[in-house]
């Protein structure tokens, strides 16, 4: 009961936040109505170019997930790993952390990989991506210092205290025994961790490959900002990228709706962009997200929904009774 009360409160805090922070968008757009004109700028090649981009980011992730999961525990396919990880982009714009949850149970129903080993490999994943682009975000705040004479120090800070933490978590590794969501979350990493720190040429692929996304999203930004007419270094897009990546682990909207604007704004001098266009171009770049989102990340929804049903078919067990177990196996571990 009790537990079922925090997952109420946990959904209720969720959309308020996400309710608030779509009025606050609205009225700040109301107020600046005039920087839509930069759209007529925009030509068809630009849109086409970032809509075929962005979906090679989603394979970085998915094949950086097929290793840690193959490395733990279970070899899955890689058509499984994308189709999942195109799923979990999917639900994640309309569900917070709707795409965690459903790749854990698919994986639990499909392969029998256990969700706590699911949650741990959630772990390895992010302490890896967390500490790389605090790393970059130090660096290229002394970078950006040197050459503009700007920068955050509020932002830098976070980068700093994120870093030290992820790494006073490679080193310690402690185990919390507390139902705290905050504490669980940092036994998740802790073990993700331990689960993959002796195998060194897995961590040297996975920060390869976390290096090629960060590029890639650089590109993207670079395009979409000079396609509106900003004129932005791409120095500067790396540091917007690795701000992006950052905000995207906390995930505490639909697909970070408000969270990633409201901090990229606030990081607007860095940057070298107005606020009013950082947050222009971050709506356009999810507005052209949702193409392979509404298509590729639908599709990857329903093909695993029926292998699901087919699944649960085959073994005699009722899709609803099999998917409510493995919802409770989930919330109970998370």
């Amino acid at each position: 009961m009790q537990k079922n009360n925090k997952q109420h409160i946990r959904k209720i805090i969720t959309w308020a936040l996400t309710i608030i922070v779509i009025v606050l968008m609205v009225h700040y757009l109301n107020n600046n109505r005039d920087i839509f004109t930069n759209l007529r700028k925009i030509n068809a090649l630009d849109i086409i170019a970032i809509a075929l981009l962005q979906p090679i980011n989603i394979l970085f992730s998915a094949i950086i997930n097929k290793l840690i999961i193959d490395s733990i525990d279970q070899q899955i396919p890689i058509s499984d790993a994308l189709l999942l990880q195109f799923t979990n982009n999917f639900l994640n714009r309309f569900i917070s952390e709707g795409g965690a949850v459903y790749r854990g149970i698919y994986l639990k129903a499909q392969f029998n990989f256990p969700i706590s080993k699911f949650l741990a490999s959630l772990g390895g994943v992010y302490i890896i991506g967390l500490s790389t682009n605090a790393l970059f975000g130090i660096i290229l705040s002394g970078v950006i210092y040197i050459r503009d004479d700007v920068y955050n120090i509020y932002l830098l800070g976070v980068f700093a205290a994120i870093l030290v933490g992820a790494f006073l978590l490679i080193l310690i590794h402690p185990q919390f025994r507390s139902e705290n969501w905050f504490l669980k979350k940092i036994n998740q990493v802790s073990m993700g961790w331990l689960n993959i720190k002796r195998n060194k040429p897995l961590i040297i692929k996975i920060f390869i490959l976390s290096l090629l996304g960060l590029a890639n999203s650089s590109l993207i930004v670079f395009i979409v900002y000079r396609s509106l007419g900003t004129e932005i270094r791409f120095l500067n897009t790396i540091f917007y990228s690795t701000i992006s990546s950052m905000v995207n682990v906390i995930n505490l909207t639909p697909g970070g709706l408000g969270i990633n604007e409201a901090i990229l704004m606030f990081s607007s001098e860095v940057i070298g962009i107005s606020s009013e266009m950082i947050l222009l171009g971050a709506l356009l770049l999810r507005a052209i997200s949702m193409i392979s989102t509404l298509t590729i990340g639908a599709m990857s929804y329903f093909i695993l929904n029926a292998r699901l049903q087919k699944s649960n078919t085959s073994k005699n067990t009722p899709d609803k009774e099999k998917t409510d177990t493995l919802l409770n196996d989930f919330d109970e571990q998370r």
